[in-house]
């Protein structure tokens, strides 16, 4: 059979980096994982073909029997444009990921198989079906995949090249419950991985693909501490050997700092950066979503621990806890300065169906719709210690005070030279990064604003002064300040006319 795999193409939000594509040399900066761990999957003897649409426009008059999509809730608009336009041409599509294991009837209307949750036994089972002429409505795998089983995906079927950062995953499921969160609901609690050995290989794999940064997509990559620090021995014997070509990345729960052998491991194992879900620093709300994980030791403290293994803390951040009220905002800043941490992807509250925090509100009948909103735009959820105004135009306060040029260069220069040393603690650069500096120079000084072309020679000229090894980091910074301010102020915008348009409906 000819199978064509097809994953959508990622809205705009802070995730997506879309602003700095061109200038780092991608087209995307993180690779689909679900499509090359599908086409594993599937037995040998049929042709498969993958297309991701952020790197490559779909061709919905591919030659193909079966088309399978994937995506996530916030692709569900996309998701059901592309399954009408193929079923428009007679073609059989399925669809599988994270919203329909959610929302299971959501595409059930338009797709002619649903798949919920994992899909290691019954994608197999599917295609057996489907040969024999009696493909199901709806699977759904009961037991939870045997990591240990999994095959190395077919990175080979990517294009690669098209894409900063290549993500493969060790584990699945988290030990904790966050109230808001899908993936207990999704993965479970109990942490499954694969071997060393497979994770290894996967990594050899694509190094021996030319790849140069791998994000490691666990939802939790220490839910199994004693399997993680294995790996991270294993990663830190290859970098050895291959003089650390290779960058890593990671999520982590912040109880990270309470370890200081999984700090030295990863650091040794040259992890750059880790992202931590501090949602808040406020205690009640974390209680309150039962975050409690956060709580066992002094969050600031914890976090600059972190940075003094060289490691760079990315941070989640929310406000719209039912005990935020409208302090939370200058609070919210204060905390994010204080522990200069540069990159922090603040959202509203949302309410994600099957999660505790949605049966939790359906209940209270304070859900705005039954479809969860965009955390960089606007929520689904009505607060309890606040307006949904004061939410709103309080969330935007506080964007623009996180990505204002000053506040920016005060954290990310505060963080690059106070932090620990890192185990490439020398000024380099990979091939890669060659063919982008120039851009950078392009972009962010010579044909930049003077606010601008002032922040970035600034940020460079103190750490040259002051830490010179750190140059390339300060690059990086200089790079994601203009896609975090530029689509800041799109956000902005884009709220004022949300609260306007809200407030002209009440009015009528």
């Amino acid at each position: 059979m000819r199978i064509h795999l097809v994953a959508p193409q990622n809205p705009e939000s802070f995730w997506t980096f879309d602003r700095i594509l061109d200038m780092v040399d991608a087209r995307c900066m993180f690779s689909n994982l679900a499509l090359p761990t599908i086409a594993a999957l599937t037995p040998p003897g049929h042709d498969i073909t993958l297309c991701d649409e952020n790197v490559e426009p779909i061709d919905f008059d591919v030659d193909a029997d079966i088309i399978g999509v994937t995506g996530y809730i916030i692709h569900r608009r996309r998701m059901r444009e592309i399954i009408e336009e193929f079923r428009r041409r007679g073609k059989f599509v399925v669809v599988g990921g994270p919203y329909v294991s959610l929302c299971p009837d959501d595409l059930a209307d338009v797709a002619n198989t649903v798949f919920m949750d994992e899909a290691e036994e019954t994608w197999p089972k599917f295609l057996e079906d489907f040969q024999a002429g009696t493909p199901q409505a709806r699977y759904h795998q009961e037991e939870k995949s045997d990591m240990a089983k999994a095959p190395l995906p077919r990175f080979d079927l990517l294009k690669l090249s098209a894409y900063r950062t290549v993500c493969i995953q060790f584990a699945r499921g988290c030990p904790f419950q966050c109230e808001f969160c899908d993936i207990i609901t999704i993965f479970g609690r109990r942490p499954r991985a694969k071997s060393i050995d497979q994770v290894m290989r996967e990594i050899r794999e694509l190094e021996r693909l030319g790849v140069e940064r791998i994000f490691l997509v666990d939802d939790n990559f220490i839910g199994d501490k004693r399997r993680a620090k294995a790996l991270l021995r294993s990663i830190q014997a290859f970098g050895e050997d291959n003089d650390f070509a290779i960058d890593f990345n990671t999520e982590v729960s912040l109880d990270v700092a309470q370890d200081d052998e999984m700090l030295t491991l990863l650091r040794d194992a040259n992890f750059q950066s880790i992202f931590i879900g501090i949602e808040t620093p406020r205690r009640e709300s974390l209680i309150e979503t039962k975050k409690r994980q956060n709580v066992r030791g002094d969050i600031l403290e914890s976090v600059l621990k972190v940075q003094s293994y060289g490691i760079r803390v990315d941070a989640g951040m929310i406000v719209g806890f039912d005990n935020d009220d409208d302090a939370i905002f200058k609070e919210q800043f204060d905390f994010i300065q204080a522990a200069r941490i540069p990159v922090s992807m603040t959202g509203m509250l949302n309410a994600v169906p099957k999660t505790p925090l949605h049966d939790r509100l359906a209940k209270d009948q304070r859900l705005i719709s039954h479809s969860t909103g965009d955390q960089f735009i606007r929520t689904n959820i009505i607060p309890l210690a606040m307006t949904t105004r004061q939410l709103y135009e309080g969330y935007s306060r506080l964007i623009e005070s996180l990505y204002e040029f000053d506040n920016m260069k005060r954290r990310a220069v505060d963080y690059m030279l106070t932090r620990g040393r890192q185990v490439k603690e020398r000024l380099y650069l990979n091939h890669g990064d060659m063919k982008i500096l120039w851009r950078f120079v392009r972009d962010c000084i010579v044909l930049a604003s003077p606010l601008r072309r002032r922040f970035t020679l600034s940020m460079l000229a103190q750490t040259l002064a002051f830490r010179p090894s750190a140059i390339k980091e300060a690059i990086t910074m200089a790079v994601l300040h203009k896609h975090f301010y530029e689509y800041m102020l799109d956000v902005r915008r884009q709220l004022t006319d949300h609260v306007s348009s809200a407030g002209a409906q009440s009015a009528s």
